[in-house]
């Protein structure tokens, strides 16, 4: 699998003064670990978060 061919991958974070988490952007990464280990560098740089999801965008159902 190339580069162009990851999959996409949507990234939550929970802050300290907050009980849920919060939909803060979207990566591509090869798999679940560098999914997770490219959202902290990107969405997580200054601590701001204490807990962070990331979640393949095709894995999700949503409702409106």
């Amino acid at each position: 699998m190339t580069e162009a061919e990851w999959p996409a991958f949507e990234v939550f974070v929970r802050g300290r003064q907050s009980l849920a988490h919060v939909h803060v952007g979207s990566l591509h990464a090869a798999d679940e670990e560098m999914a997770l280990r490219n959202a902290r560098d990107v969405y997580t740089r200054r601590n701001e978060g204490v807990s962070i999801w990331v979640v393949r965008a095709d894995r999700i159902t949503a409702a409106g």
